[in-house]
């Protein structure tokens, strides 16, 4: 018997006719929008039907790949937060899925229990934490979570002594900081009609009552609270809501503080918005601190007297430097901590009281990842350290080194490593990274991270990552997306180099590389990915036809509209939670970001815009005519950022523009799970074994069956 043709499946069109800007436009698959049509689930179960029988043959090579993973999954533990009189800690159970929070006294003392997600219903499926602050005295724990996957991060406080929850709001919730009293919450939160934070809540956790203190009626901005260092003061940030240049330390448009002491006292607004920068404000002595865009895009600091910090009384600390970003500052009691970027490579600045440079920490990684203060890793957590000290922690993880902590004293200049990360059976000394540079269309050079094994021969497969938009950065990291090194050695190991490629619709090189790529001259990040890709070929890094380009979320889309502009470059393509349809997404404000999104691609509703964005939307710019190369396309049905329907409508458009359905195009939904994936369990390393799985597929593929 003959080997079994399969055949993917290919849900009903049902054309909709659009007439903009008199282009005419027909949507056959707009339907799959409604999730609770049954005929939805039914296409997307088909569709991993499919995927599981055309990617069968993989079970073997997949089960090796896990079997890796799971033997260099790291060992140890991490390094404490300390809030107040404790440090926290996580530790985790044999046989229990996720990590519980323990602390311990600073002075010494036992360890106590502060919470166990493994308790919250729903957690065993999936988990992620949003934000944990404890209060400063150690009563009360804030802490968030979503279980879901929708990022719907429900908020909770906790009574430590009891181990009870006394309050809780079921609302979308962000960022929450503590007063001063330990009593007063403040947290930002989510309108059901809208997709950003745009107002702050007061909550009283010993009346139990809570009020909208600010809210914020623009939908381009959004509102972030925060505390400075000191503790001293709260502030109120109304932030862009597409611009992640700086996304640790964003600008603000606006910035309005309050004592915390005085938790129901009146914030005071100390930047205006018709000052037309932005701006992020810190606390030191009697002053404010700010990082400010006024003499160019890669900031300056200025201090301010607290009684009247407007410009006029500005005093500039560190000079705007043409080409050295000012990401951070970092305020202690008796030094003042800058993190910059010059080029690719961060450093670490270290001020005296006086404001003298005391010493610069500069790391051996060219490309890193570098933070300064200890997070408890919610995805609204933020790096603290203790104020009342000269020690300054901060972490640095790349390609070849994993996430490694120390310590610096900064009064005597000594230094330790506090905290590294244990991957078993890693050797560094295997791999080497480098930085390759491609000359742009334009004749701007643009970098390409680097890295593979020692003693990979030239001209071998290549895995380029990308993202290139709002002013996002993706720098290298041993355990973080995008790199994620621990599990990508497998690949590694097997004589695929992986790359990064920064390319302008990013934040890499401050602000500059990010407005030289947006709106209409968005596809200056899809000339330069191809560029990239051609350099490493003309340079003998990468066999022609032998280069994969991967991409999430923006980043999904990045790579889809590239492949449709060069089909011919790329061996295939990984668009996870792809953006695949800009225009459409444009067009419908009820989409999460879409009115944000307009500031990234334009807006469809200005007739030259339009047209633009008419020229590379990966959903309107399929053709029978020009095949695209084998695809991998994943969506999750929880998604909340870039909705399943996206990604299930270009896959079945391009089906039906394919002639026989376009066997080599693979989509897989998850029903669990939500934009980033799994939270934990085998399921995770499952995934990224069929990802790896299916690239050596590719790879090993003649061009005869491909």
């Amino acid at each position: 018997m003959g080997e079994q043709i399969l055949h993917p499946p290919l849900p009903q069109a049902e054309a909709r006719i659009r007439v903009l800007h008199e282009d005419v436009t027909i949507d056959k698959f707009g339907w799959l929008r409604n999730r609770e049509n049954p005929d939805v689930v039914q296409y997307l179960e088909a569709e991993n039907l499919y995927a599981e029988q055309a990617t069968a043959h993989l079970a073997e090579i997949k089960q090796q790949l896990i079997a890796e993973i799971d033997r260099r999954k790291a060992g140890g533990g991490s390094h404490p937060v300390t809030v107040g009189p404790f440090e926290y800690f996580r530790m985790q159970e044999d046989g229990l899925p996720h990590p519980a929070w323990w602390r311990r006294p600073i002075a010494g003392g036992a360890n106590e229990l502060v919470l166990d997600p493994n308790t919250i219903q729903g957690a065993a499926v999936f988990f992620t934490l949003g934000t944990f602050e404890p209060s400063d005295d150690g009563r009360y724990l804030a802490y968030s979570f979503d279980v879901v996957g929708n990022e719907g991060f429900e908020l909770r406080v906790r009574d430590v002594s009891s181990g009870q929850d006394v309050w809780r709001d079921p609302a979308r919730i962000g960022q929450a900081v503590w007063a001063a009293d330990s009593q007063s919450l403040f947290f930002s939160q989510e309108r059901s009609d809208r997709r950003q934070h745009d107002r702050i809540v007061r909550l009283d956790v010993e009346a139990s009552k809570s009020e909208v203190v600010f809210e914020e009626s623009n939908e381009r901005l959004a509102v972030v609270i925060r505390r400075s260092h000191s503790g001293a003061w709260l502030f109120l940030n109304v932030v862009p809501g597409c611009d992640n240049t700086l996304r640790v330390q964003r600008g603000a448009a606006e910035v309005w503080c309050l004592a915390s002491n005085d938790p129901r006292g009146r914030w005071r607004r100390i930047v205006t918005r018709d000052l037309g920068h932005q701006v992020y404000a810190e606390h030191w002595n009697d002053s404010f601190l700010f990082r400010v865009d006024d003499n160019g895009p890669d900031w300056r600091m200025v201090s301010a007297p607290i009684a009247d910090p407007s410009p006029a009384h500005w005093k500039e600390i560190v000079p705007h430097r043409s080409g050295v970003t000012l990401e951070e500052v970092h305020v202690f009691d008796q030094h003042l901590v800058s993190l910059e970027r010059e080029c690719l490579r961060p450093r670490l600045v270290v001020y005296g009281r006086n404001g003298e440079v005391k010493s610069v920490i500069v790391p051996e990684e060219t490309t890193c990842t570098l933070k300064v203060g200890v997070s408890a890793g919610g995805s609204y957590s933020v790096a603290r350290h203790r104020f009342y000290s000269s020690q300054l922690v901060y972490s640095v993880s790349s390609f070849i080194r994993p996430d490694t902590y120390t310590e610096y004293d900064m009064a005597n200049g000594r230094s330790k490593i506090v905290y590294q990360a244990d991957v078993p059976g890693y050797d560094p000394s295997q791999y080497v990274a480098t930085i390759v540079m491609a000359e742009a269309e334009d004749g701007v050079q643009v970098p390409i991270s680097l890295i593979a094994r020692r003693d990979r021969q030239p001209g071998g497969p290549v895995l380029l990552n990308v993202y290139g938009c709002y002013g996002t950065t993706r720098w290298p990291s041993f355990f973080s997306a995008p790199s994620c090194l621990h599990e990508r050695l497998s690949l590694l190991d097997r004589g695929i180099a992986f790359g990064i490629v920064h390319a302008r619709g990013g934040g890499e090189f401050g602000r500059r590389w990010y407005d030289v790529a947006i709106r209409d001259r968005k596809t200056v990040t899809y000339t330069d990915l191809i560029r990239c890709a051609e350099t490493l070929v003309e340079r003998g890094y990468a066999a022609r036809d032998g280069i994969i380009i991967e991409g999430k979320s923006a980043g999904g889309g990045t790579v889809l509209a590239t492949a449709a502009l060069r089909p011919d470059l790329f061996r295939a393509v990984i668009a996870e939670v792809p953006v695949a349809d800009i225009i459409d997404t444009e067009l419908d404000f009820n989409m999460p970001f879409a009115l944000a999104e307009t500031a990234e691609y334009g807006d469809p509703r200005v007739r030259d815009e339009y047209r633009y964005m008419r020229a590379y939307d990966p959903y309107y710019n399929l053709d029978a005519d020009r095949p695209l190369p084998p695809t991998y396309i994943d969506a999750a049905i929880n998604d909340s950022q870039v909705l399943y329907h996206q990604p299930a409508r270009y896959v079945a458009q391009r089906r039906f523009c394919a002639f026989d359905r376009d066997p080599a195009l693979v989509f897989r939904t998850r029903m669990l799970g939500g934009h980033s994936g799994f939270s934990h369990g085998p399921a995770v390393v499952e995934e990224a074994a069929f990802h790896q799985a299916w690239i050596l597929d590719q790879l090993d593929r003649t061009d005869s069956s491909r």
